[in-house]
């Protein structure tokens, strides 16, 4: 007797996660707009701390609004602090400080790599199987990236970018490692109390660095469109964004979640375009094409068959 297969529940072509992570995509690349008008008035270390903390303050409040307070058990509090340095001190401080002694191009180039570091750290840590489109894709968007970049003319391989390419490896490394040792945690924490937790020891270590200009600094003297800036940098791009990120490791994965963040160039040129007239090349849509091919491989996920 031939017994059938109970019917398979297919995966919707768009969930609210996959809506959630392009919203963050534009925010991600609207911040950079935003960050140029703002470090002019204020050092990059200190508002940076800043906008952290006030991201940090509202998931705080949040969480324990919607959750309550309860303190991680012991053996997490070692891991949730590494995992706030290495998704917000070490990712921050080797970016901002990488960008000061490189160009631009160089650093959105190797910040692209991000993808390519968490899916090969999460095969040597046995932590997902990836699979060939996953691999597919992520070099295709890499790729995507490289043509974006390149058509900017603003890459070097001048030796004396050497230090603020090197530190900003170690920034791409910081996301990719938080990235992938977050989905742990996320076995045990909703996404909201993870990213929470994570956030005080990364503004605690933030704080550290940044007190020596925040000391310096003429606080009287900032505007107060500046402080709207700021708190909205710490509301969208840190708050929102970092519990949406978590939120789509743990349904997505490491590898499939870290692609996203190879589309965030493409905002941050679509924007300049409109806001300061720059030209859009053909290499650029090239490059905005196979990063679009790529995040759409890696979306697939195969049938399941009755």
């Amino acid at each position: 007797m031939r017994t059938v297969a109970p019917p398979t529940t297919r995966r919707p072509a768009l969930q609210l996660i996959d809506l959630a992570i392009w919203v963050v995509v534009l925010i991600w690349g609207s911040n950079f707009v935003l960050l140029k008008f703002a470090l002019a008035f204020m050092d990059t270390l200190t508002f940076d701390a800043l906008r952290l903390s006030v991201g940090a303050l509202l998931l705080l409040v949040i969480t324990v609004a919607q959750e309550g307070w309860r303190p991680p058990p012991r053996h997490d509090i070692w891991k949730l602090i590494g995992l706030g340095l290495l998704g917000n001190t070490f990712y921050q401080l080797p970016f901002i400080i990488g960008l000061r002694l490189t160009t631009p191009g160089n650093s959105s180039l190797l910040i692209a790599t991000v993808p390519i570091w968490t899916a090969l750290l999460a095969v040597a840590l046995g932590k997902e199987r990836i699979t060939l489109p996953i691999w597919t894709g992520v070099l295709l968007s890499t790729v995507g990236v490289l043509l974006v970049t390149l058509s900017l003319s603003g890459v070097s391989l001048q030796s004396a970018y050497l230090w603020g390419d090197l530190l900003t490896v170690l920034a791409a490394l910081s996301w990719a490692a938080y990235t992938v040792f977050s989905k742990e945690l996320l076995t045990r924490y909703s996404p909201l109390r993870l990213s929470a937790l994570a956030l005080i020891p990364g503004v605690l270590g933030l704080w550290l660095a940044a007190a020596p200009s925040a000391w310096q600094l003429d606080w009287a003297g900032i505007p107060s469109w500046l402080w709207l800036v700021m708190i909205a940098s710490g509301v969208l791009p840190i708050a929102f964004a970092y519990v949406v990120w978590a939120a789509a490791v743990k349904q997505r994965g490491a590898a499939r979640t870290a692609i996203y963040n190879n589309a965030v160039p493409l905002v941050t040129f679509i924007l300049a375009y409109f806001t300061l007239g720059e030209p859009i090349m053909p290499l650029q849509l090239g490059g905005a094409a196979l990063v679009l091919l790529g995040i759409w491989l890696t979306s697939k996920r195969p049938h399941a068959h009755a």
